[in-house]
Order: C-alpha cells, then sequence, then structure tokens
C-alpha cells in the first residue's frame, strides 16, 4: 500500500464560478462512531490524513484519459478538494500524525447499454419462429378441385401432420429463445446491480424499485439508464489510521464514491471538478444519492511526496 503525503502542494484553486451542464452523482455515507470538531468560527477542526493508493480498478476498453494517470497524478487532483473540507495531509517528517487513512479507488463501470445487440441477444432472437403458413383450403369441387369425402386421400391428412412437426420445432426454439433471453437479462440486471454497489447507486435503485407499475416508471427507468452507461468513478474510503497503526485492524469513518458518465467526457480533464464537486460531502453523509453539477476550476500542483509503501493486507 502507497502511503502519500500532499504536503508539498503549492495550490491556486479558482473555485468556482462557471458550471457545465454535466452531472456528477454523489453517494456518500458515515460511521456513527464518526464525528468532526466544530470551531468557534464555525469551520471544522482540521484533520490529518495520509493517502493509500487503492488502484485503477480497470474498465471495458482501453481509455488513455484514464489509463495514463498514475495515483500520484489521482492525488493531486483530489488533494485540493479534500483541503476545503479541512482534510489537511500529514508532515512527511511525522508519518504517525494521521488521522485517516483515505483509500482512492478510480476507474470507469462496463455499462450494459446495447446489450441488445449483444451475443446471446442476437442468438435468441435468431432461434424465435416466424409465424406458420396456414393450411391449405380444403377440395370444394370448385375450381377444377375434386370435392373427396376422404381427407386421407385428399392429401390434407400428412399435410397436418408436417404443420404439426414445425409447430413442435417452433415451440422447442420459443422455449430456447425465450431462455437465453432470460439469461441475457438476468445477466444484465446482475451487472447494473454490481454497479449500482459500486457506484453509490444501490440505495436509490432499491428506493425506485417498486415504481415498475404506477405513475413513477419513468423515475425507475431513469434511474436504470444512469446505472447501465459506462460511468468513471471514483471511490474514497476514509479509515482510522490511528486504529490500523496500533492495533492493524480497519476501521471505516467514512465513504464518498462520484461519478460522471463516460460518454462525452476525459477522466483525466474533469477529475478535478468532480472531487470539487463532491467535496461537499467529504467527511459528511449525503442521505441518499445526490445529483450536482460539475464545477470548473484550475489547479497548479507542486510534487507529491512519499511517505512509505506498505505491502496491501489482504
Amino acid at each position: 500500500m502507497l502511503l502519500a503525503s500532499a504536503a508539498s502542494l503549492f495550490i491556486s484553486l479558482n473555485v468556482f464560478a462557471k458550471q457545465s451542464d454535466e452531472i456528477v452523482a454523489v453517494y456518500a455515507s458515515v460511521s456513527p462512531d464518526y464525528h468532526r470538531t466544530v470551531l468557534p468560527g464555525g469551520t471544522f477542526k482540521p484533520e490529518f490524513y495520509a493517502f493509500g493508493e487503492g488502484g485503477d480498478q480497470g474498465g471495458g476498453q482501453n481509455d488513455f484519459t484514464i489509463d495514463r494517470l498514475r495515483f500520484t497524478d489521482i492525488a493531486h487532483l483530489i488533494a485540493p478538494a479534500l483541503a476545503a473540507k479541512k482534510y489537511v495531509p500529514c508532515s512527511t517528517a511525522d508519518p504517525s500524525q494521521p488521522e485517516l487513512l483515505i483509500m482512492v479507488y478510480w476507474g470507469t463501470t462496463i455499462g450494459t447499454e446495447g446489450t441488445s445487440s449483444s451475443p446471446e441477444y442476437q442468438i435468441a432472437q435468431s432461434l424465435a419462429p416466424g409465424p406458420l403458413a396456414p393450411l391449405s383450403p380444403a377440395p370444394n369441387g370448385l375450381g377444377g378441385t375434386a370435392m373427396v369425402s376422404d381427407p386421407s386421400s385428399s392429401g390434407r391428412a400428412s399435410e397436418g401432420q408436417s404443420l404439426a412437426a414445425i409447430q413442435a420445432a417452433n415451440d422447442s426454439a420459443l422455449t430456447q429463445s425465450i431462455s437465453i433471453s432470460g439469461m441475457a437479462n438476468r445477466q444484465r440486471d446482475q451487472r447494473n446491480r454490481e454497479n449500482a454497489a459500486l457506484l453509490g447507486f444501490l440505495p436509490e435503485l432499491k428506493r425506485v424499485d417498486h415504481f415498475r407499475m404506477s405513475s413513477f416508471a419513468q423515475r425507475r427507468q431513469d434511474v436504470i439508464e444512469e446505472i447501465a452507461e459506462s460511468r468513471y468513478y471514483v471511490v474514497l474510503l476514509a479509515y482510522d489510521f490511528q486504529e490500523l497503526l496500533k492495533h492493524k485492524q480497519r476501521k471505516l469513518l467514512w465513504e464518498t464514491r462520484f461519478s460522471i458518465p463516460e460518454r462525452r467526457n476525459r477522466f483525466d480533464e474533469q477529475l478535478a471538478a468532480m472531487a470539487a464537486t463532491a467535496s461537499r460531502y467529504f467527511g459528511e453523509a449525503s442521505e441518499g444519492l445526490k445529483r450536482n453539477s460539475l464545477r470548473e476550476g484550475h489547479i497548479n500542483l507542486g510534487e507529491l511526496e512519499i511517505i512509505r509503501v506498505e505491502p496491501e493486507s489482504k
């Protein structure tokens, strides 16, 4: 685990007169054991932290706007947003100083948009039978056809048997088509739920799940569509550093998850603004999923100093 201090950062932050149309989704929760001290002026008492490298969790395809960033780059871009909430980088001279270890994870979800064109759905569609041709009309003596009383001699018995065999085959193909479609739907729904948990959408998804047959059904569909698109995300998990240092126990104090759609965006250009938008919830509960306009800013940073590297605990 890489521990880093942002103590040598020189920050010039122009916040944030301009807003874009892009929406940042934010979810934050806090442990009941975590309480910040409020100073007489109404600001929070500063808390010292060290970064921990959770790592790039990957995505569905190569994307140089995120792949080229190292952990130190990510830490550089997030540190000013933490400073805005009085989270102060620890001193490299005293690596036991931090009160918080903030683990940083980032990546891109593999969305389920366009799954109707997936191989499973294409196979299911190819198996779906077309309509059967109707039986030919029975001979009635008109138009030059002979009227017969015995169906077997008119050929309609064999025609009926052929249609019955075709119908049986179609029924089997339809069953297979429905089965494959159902399996693909379950895989899509499972991935959606996994992405929802990662992004912080799971409470929102549970809240709107019962809207299926109500006048709010569109609200549920909107949430599913947000989850289904591939999204850039960052997860910050803040642990009690002293508890980890003294007792080797990871005690989670707060977490913040924030994301924007991958489409139309570049992770390297938007990360600082994403963090600034989400920073209002650092160390505080969001009380559900929040959506806020992306705030734009400019950041000039110095070098990030590495305290030490420790092995990741299992």
